[in-house]
C-alpha cells in the first residue's frame, strides 16, 4: 500500500506527529498542499520535501535551478490555456521532449492531454506547490483566483422575502406521497410554515456534508446573503487577512484573490482580531478610514458588518459584509454569530478527517 506524505516525512524523521498535526490544521484552514503549509511553517526545507515526494511518486524532482531563467521558446513551447488550467509550468525543451513541472505529476489523464495536443513528448517532474504558484506569476503573470458567488435565482428570492417579511407561496410547500392529485390542493397561511431567516437549522446540513474548506465559505457567504448585498470571506494569515470567496449582487472590483491587507492598529481588522466580536460600522464612516474596504464597491453600503471566526480563540478567517438598503438588527447579527460558530465546528471536522487519512 502506498504510504501518504505525511507518513513518509514521519519514517524518515524529518517531521513528529505534533508538526504534522499542526501543518494538517493549517491545511484546512488556508489551503494549499500538505507540503506547502510545511514549508510556510518551516518544518522541512524544500531539497528533503522534493526528495520525499520523488521517492513517493517515482518520478523525478525539478531542482530549484531550472526555475530562474527559463527561455522564452520553452515557456510558450505550452499553450497557456494549459499552463493556466493545470498549473504546470515547462522548464526545459529538447527537440520534441519538454520537461513540465507538476505539484501532481500522476495525473496521467492530463500529461495524455497536454501531449495529445501538442505533439510533444511530455517528461513530467515533481515540483512544489509554492514553487509552481511563484513561476506561474513570475512568467505568465498568472495569480491565484478567488471564487465568486453569484446571487442566484433562490438566494434572491430569499432576500426579498426576508425585506418584504413575506411567506413561501403555496408552490414551496412539499407534496404529500399520498394525496389523490385529481383533487385539488388549497393552503391557507396556517398551512404554510413561516420562513424564518434567522433559524440556523438548514445550515446544518451543508456543513454535516462539507468536503473542503471552500464549500465552509460557501454556506456562510450564502447565508450572509439573506439580508445582505455583498459578503467577502478573509482568511487569516499572520498579520495578513487575504481575499479568499465572495458572492452577492456584484463582483468585486479589484483582483480579490490577489488582496493582501495588513492587520495593523490603522486596520479595522486589528480591533476585530482583538475583540473577538462581530462589529457593525456605518458604511460612509469606515470607507473614509479603511481604504482597502472602500476598493471592494464603487458604491457606499448603508452599514458594513464584519464577523470573526474562531479557533481556540484565534481568529482564522473573516467575514466583510455590505447593506446597501438597511441597516442590519440584532437578531440578525445573532444569527451571523451562530453560522459562524458553527463553521469553526465545521473546520475542526475537516481538521479530524485529515488526520484520520493519515494514519
Amino acid at each position: 500500500m502506498k504510504k501518504n506524505l505525511g507518513q513518509l516525512l514521519i519514517e524518515k524523521g524529518l517531521i513528529n506527529e505534533n508538526i504534522l498535526g499542526e501543518a494538517l490544521q493549517r491545511q484546512v484552514i488556508f489551503g494549499g498542499r500538505l507540503g506547502t503549509n510545511l514549508l510556510e511553517m518551516g518544518a522541512v526545507s524544500e531539497e528533503n520535501l522534493l526528495k520525499v515526494l520523488a521517492f513517493q511518486c517515482s518520478i523525478p524532482y525539478a531542482e530549484s535551478h531550472l526555475f530562474k531563467e527559463i527561455p522564452k521558446n520553452v515557456l510558450n513551447s505550452i499553450p497557456r490555456e494549459f499552463i493556466s488550467k493545470y498549473r504546470i509550468i515547462p522548464v526545459a525543451l529538447e527537440g520534441h521532449r519538454v520537461t513540465m513541472a507538476m505539484a501532481d505529476p500522476q495525473n496521467l489523464d492530463m500529461v495524455d492531454e497536454v501531449a495529445f495536443q501538442t505533439n510533444l513528448v511530455i517528461q513530467p517532474v515533481i515540483a512544489t506547490e509554492a514553487r509552481i504558484v511563484e513561476a506561474l506569476e513570475r512568467y505568465y503573470g498568472i495569480r491565484r483566483e478567488a471564487r465568486y458567488i453569484a446571487v442566484s435565482d433562490k438566494v434572491a428570492d430569499e432576500q426579498q422575502r426576508i425585506a418584504h417579511q413575506e411567506q413561501p407561496g403555496p408552490e414551496e410547500a412539499p407534496s404529500s406521497p399520498t394525496l389523490d392529485e385529481s383533487e385539488p390542493l388549497e393552503l391557507t397561511d396556517a398551512d404554510v410554515e413561516p420562513f424564518d431567516p434567522y433559524d440556523v437549522e438548514d445550515i446544518n446540513e451543508p456543513l454535516f456534508n462539507i468536503q473542503n474548506r471552500d464549500e465552509v465559505a460557501q454556506t456562510v457567504i450564502r447565508a450572509g446573503l439573506r439580508f445582505m448585498d455583498d459578503v467577502y470571506m478573509f482568511i487569516i494569515k499572520g498579520d495578513k487577512a487575504l481575499g479568499w470567496m465572495s458572492g452577492g449582487s456584484a463582483k468585486p472590483i479589484v483582483d480579490f484573490g490577489s488582496l493582501s491587507v495588513p492587520i495593523d492598529r490603522v486596520n479595522v481588522l486589528a480591533d476585530i482580531k482583538e475583540s473577538r466580536r462581530l462589529e457593525r460600522f456605518d458604511g460612509v464612516e469606515i470607507f473614509e478610514s479603511n481604504t482597502w474596504i472602500k476598493e471592494l464597491s464603487l458604491k457606499v453600503p448603508k452599514e458594513v458588518v464584519i464577523c470573526p471566526l474562531l479557533m481556540k480563540k484565534h481568529m482564522v478567517s473573516a467575514l466583510l459584509g455590505f447593506s446597501f438598503k438597511s441597516h442590519i438588527s440584532d437578531d440578525e447579527a445573532s444569527f451571523l454569530v451562530r453560522v459562524m460558530q458553527k463553521a469553526s465546528v465545521a473546520f475542526e471536522i475537516l481538521i479530524m478527517k485529515s488526520r484520520i487519512v493519515m494514519l
